[in-house]
Parts: structure tokens; C-alpha cells; sequence
């Protein structure tokens, strides 16, 4: 009595599929990936570090105005211990420079007395803050 008069009818909302045309019979190979570039190994720091003053001489512990570059020895934890640290990270994840902190470190590190780096020219002060705040954040590699 009631038989499908086509089976098409059933499959409503179909499209009936078409031949594939000849363009997309053909695939494209995927390229091959570059070879992969050897990374750089990383530069071991070498101490003392050496930063040049580009603005303004300093005084020396003589106080004879003839310092043109500071050099620093390397930071261990007894600084930190007796100086605090001068670098932070705050809650944004910015890294933040404690700038009296970081002034007595690198008169520490430099043995040229606080007084006559407080006398820097400010580009130069930031230069040599700049130069060791990575030595006083954590490495992620550790953790």
C-alpha cells in the first residue's frame, strides 16, 4: 500500500554528490619542513663584567675623576644575605629594580665607594643595573 515511490525522498536535505572535478582529484604533497636551524649555545659569562660609562667619568676611591668603566666581580648569596636583593618581580610579571639596593650591590661588586656611584650619570647608573639585574632573578630551568 503505502511504499516509497523513491528513495531519494528520504534522504531530504541532501545534496546528491557530483563527480569529482579533475582539480580536486589532485592533492597537493606537503612541503617538507626546513631543517631545523642549531640553536646558539648561550654565552657563559665571563668575570668580571665590564660596563663602560659613555656620559661622565666617576670618581675613584681617591676621588680623582678618572673612572670610565666599572668592573664588576661576580654576585653570590652572601650580597643578597647582607644587601637584599635589587631585583623583584611583581604580581604583573614585570621585572622591578630596587634602586638603592642595586646602587650599594654595585658598589659592592665594583669596590668604588657608594657616594661617587650615586654621582653617575643616570644612563650610565642604568646601564650597569641593567647589565647584572639578571643575575639576581630566578632561572625557570630550576623549577
Amino acid at each position: 500500500m503505502n511504499e516509497p515511490q523513491n528513495p531519494k525522498q528520504f534522504r531530504e536535505g541532501f545534496v546528491e554528490e557530483a563527480p569529482p572535478s579533475p582539480q580536486m582529484a589532485t592533492v597537493p604533497k606537503p612541503e617538507p619542513e626546513p631543517e631545523a636551524r642549531p640553536q646558539p649555545e648561550l654565552e657563559i659569562e665571563k668575570w668580571p663584567i665590564v660596563v663602560k660609562l659613555l656620559h661622565k667619568k666617576i670618581k675613584n676611591n681617591n676621588a680623582e675623576l678618572v673612572v670610565d668603566q666599572l668592573s664588576f666581580r661576580e654576585p653570590r648569596g652572601g650580597d643578597i644575605n647582607r644587601y637584599g636583593n635589587p631585583v623583584r618581580i611583581d604580581q604583573n610579571g614585570d621585572v622591578v629594580i630596587d634602586e638603592r639596593k642595586m646602587t650599594t650591590i654595585m658598589a659592592v661588586l665594583s669596590g668604588i665607594l657608594q657616594p661617587f656611584l650615586e654621582d653617575m650619570d643616570p644612563r650610565d647608573w642604568n646601564s650597569c643595573a641593567y647589565r647584572l639585574r639578571s643575575f639576581f632573578l630566578p632561572d625557570p630551568a630550576a623549577w
